[in-house]
């Protein structure tokens, strides 16, 4: 008897072994699995070049230092061939997990189908609109749907030489520049500074054979409250781009701007120009000029209303199957804009006002004095022909100022080709 009572206990305690240890090897494999799960690999593509990249890139290394489970690898493609490639891949399902893409330029990408809608993302990866600037927000919703996440605002904004205009009397107690008169002001103080300029120095430089002269036409064009695009209509040879055009030709035939210039940025950094209309990323440029003394703010109002031509680097996620994949690049788009005091050290304005207030950004040169175009950005219509358009409107406006070319005859030329652009999509 005392042997059979043995034998079944012998029997049950081997049997509780088994399950414990297939119990214990089944717990270490999910282990295994979770831990293999929560590392993460994300790919980011990038068009950036100089500092921005390099901004960039010192971003992307703090990210994987401070997340042991996900690790973010960043290619740098070149401008001219990024969204090109962007949408080859995307095409193909094998774009990168998150991808930089303007703001301007998301009416490309999304009617593909190949960008993925972030709303029913967002509260699992924590994401709160409400942080963001609502100017940049509105610019990456479609169809009533948020495709991007903001990372800043770039735009166009007024750089001028603190030398030249003092010498003029034009700087305040503070020695800032302020203009509260308008186009004609600011014509008159052109003006000023011309009486006094030596050869080779000019009152207001901006480049004239390539993409300013269509920028600073919309920043007049949208203050006078015109547009270009309206559906499927090329309207801007309209009352507000004459005005506009006109303008901006008036300075040239008075030779208050140069005709024929390409080298803008180092004009006004080797001291001869008093005014510059450039990006905010000029900034960066500028500032490592030795001896330069320069004050940076927005395009004044010059006209009806205070806005400036600008765009925003928005974060998207190329569309895909894994949700694990999806949420960390949600994250990793969010933490980046939660770190614009550092993105804005390349000249951009953060997407999350709260990050305007921060100490960190306070504390930044010239940056603070140029932060409310957060909110004065005019983002350019949403049309498939967006791009061919803006190519038209560039091509006409450098005539206009560097030739003979009439502000009318420009303006006529611009909307027969456009809407030649717009009926061929």
């Amino acid at each position: 008897m005392k042997n059979l009572f043995l034998t079944m206990f012998l029997s049950v305690m081997v049997i509780s072994l088994v399950a414990c240890g297939g119990a214990e090897e089944e717990e270490n494999l999910s282990a295994a699995n979770n831990e293999s799960a929560s590392n993460v690999e994300l790919d980011y593509w990038v068009p950036f070049s100089g500092g921005d990249g390099e901004f960039m890139e010192s971003m992307v290394q703090q990210f994987n230092d401070e997340h042991e489970n996900v690790n973010v690898s960043m290619l740098n493609v070149e401008w001219d061939e990024y969204y090109t490639k962007l949408r080859t891949a995307m095409n193909s399902q094998s774009g990168p997990d998150v991808a930089i893409s303007h703001a301007s330029r998301l009416i490309e990408l999304i009617p593909s189908g190949n960008v993925e809608p972030l709303d029913d993302l967002v509260e699992a990866a924590e994401v709160d609109w409400s942080e963001f600037s609502e100017n940049q927000v509105n610019a990456t919703i479609f169809d009533d749907q948020h495709y991007a996440i903001p990372l800043d605002a770039h735009a166009l904004i007024m750089y001028y030489n603190k030398e030249y205009l003092e010498e003029a009397g034009l700087l305040n107690e503070d020695g800032e520049y302020e203009l509260d008169g308008g186009m004609d002001q600011f014509i008159e103080d052109l003006r000023t500074i011309n009486e006094n300029v030596s050869d080779g120095e000019f009152p207001f430089v901006s480049n004239t054979n390539e993409v300013y002269p269509f920028w600073i036409w919309y920043t007049l064009n949208s203050q006078l409250g015109g547009t270009y695009i309206e559906d499927d209509q090329a309207v801007m040879n309209s009352q507000e781009g004459l005005e506009a055009l006109t303008a901006m030709e008036d300075m040239v035939n008075e030779e208050l701007w140069p005709k024929n210039v390409n080298n803008a940025y180092d004009l006004f950094r080797s001291g001869r120009a008093a005014f510059n209309f450039a990006g905010v990323w000029a900034t960066g440029n500028y500032e490592q000029e030795e001896g330069l003394e320069f004050g940076a703010s927005p395009i004044p109002q010059l006209f009806d209303d205070a806005k400036t031509w600008g765009d925003s680097h928005t974060l998207i996620l190329p569309s895909q199957d894994d949700e694990e994949q999806k949420q960390a690049a949600l994250m990793f788009a969010d933490w980046l804009a939660d770190h614009g005091a550092y993105w804005a050290q390349a000249g951009h304005v953060p997407s999350k006002p709260s990050i305007l207030e921060s100490e960190e950004y306070l504390e930044l040169e010239y940056r603070p004095g140029y932060a409310e175009v957060l909110a004065d950005v005019e983002y350019m219509p949403n049309h498939p022909s967006l791009g061919a358009v803006n190519d038209v409107m560039i091509q006409q406006f450098s005539q206009v100022l560097n030739s003979d070319m009439t502000p009318e005859e420009g303006l006529e030329a611009a909307e027969t080709n456009a809407q030649n652009a717009i009926d061929q999509n």
